[in-house]
């Protein structure tokens, strides 16, 4: 791999494309997926992934989910690589995940791509978090890779020392009862590390555990649970 000052990254999931930037790798970035746009000014850069199902302005949940699923069940990737693209940037290193099939380009499709097309020594960093602690050494792996550990520890203390002091200034609040909608037909509740997130936040959460997918759930369920917040995130989506 070349040296770290001269390394050409190629970031294919938001999160860890934030991560670059906040280890200070931000212009050695070659390209990003169609889901990076944080921070604003990478959003200049060559996207070399799309997704493979369409999604209209008149698409509700429930469309874009059958959508998925029909290519899922043919046992088809979400999300199509450009791999001739890709390969014409040369990154030596390239970020993505694999905790989800539906969250970005899956490893199996990278791995088809460098053996294809790319130099065999392109470098693929996965990452699979399902908690805050894991999420944290994900952070650490991005800085390992980019030869750079010492500003990931900073990273990390930062963000706990951020986490800290939101606990403070919630430690003496009435805890509200939360439920946190990851997706909304079918319905989902927000599992991985949302719970953590409601409770450093000082909420109670209910109907789904850390550490654990998201998990289907039906109505009547939240309505038993009566929560006095519903959080609406639909992954990957606004709310419109």
């Amino acid at each position: 791999m070349s040296s770290s000052s001269r390394i050409r990254i190629a970031s294919l999931l938001p999160s860890l494309t934030e991560v670059v930037c906040k280890l200070g790798f931000e212009k050695q970035l070659v390209c990003r997926s169609h889901e990076c746009d944080y921070p604003s000014f990478i959003t200049h850069l060559p996207v070399v992934t799309e997704p493979k199902y369409s999604v209209p302005e008149t698409d509700q949940s429930g469309d874009i989910h059958q959508s998925i699923t029909e290519l899922l069940q043919q046992g088809l990737s979400v999300y199509r690589v450009d791999d001739e693209k890709l390969a014409g940037l040369e990154p030596d290193i390239i970020f993505t995940q694999d905790h989800c099939e539906v969250c970005a380009v899956s490893f199996h499709d990278l791995e088809l791509a460098i053996q294809k097309y790319l130099d065999k020594g392109v470098e693929i960093v996965s990452v699979s978090p399902a908690t805050l602690h894991e999420i944290f050494d994900s952070f650490m792996t991005v800085a390992k890779a980019l030869n750079c550990d010492e500003r990931g520890v900073e990273l990390v203390k930062s963000i706990r020392e951020r986490f800290l002091e939101i606990r403070k200034k919630t430690a003496d609040q009435l805890k509200p009862d939360v439920v946190a909608i990851e997706w909304m037909d079918p319905l989902m509740t927000g599992g991985n590390w949302m719970p953590e997130l409601i409770e450093i936040a000082g909420g109670i959460n209910k109907l789904s555990t850390a550490g654990e997918h998201s998990p289907w759930i039906e109505w009547d369920k939240i309505t038993e649970a009566n929560p006095e917040i519903l959080l609406l995130l639909p992954c990957g989506y606004s709310i419109e």
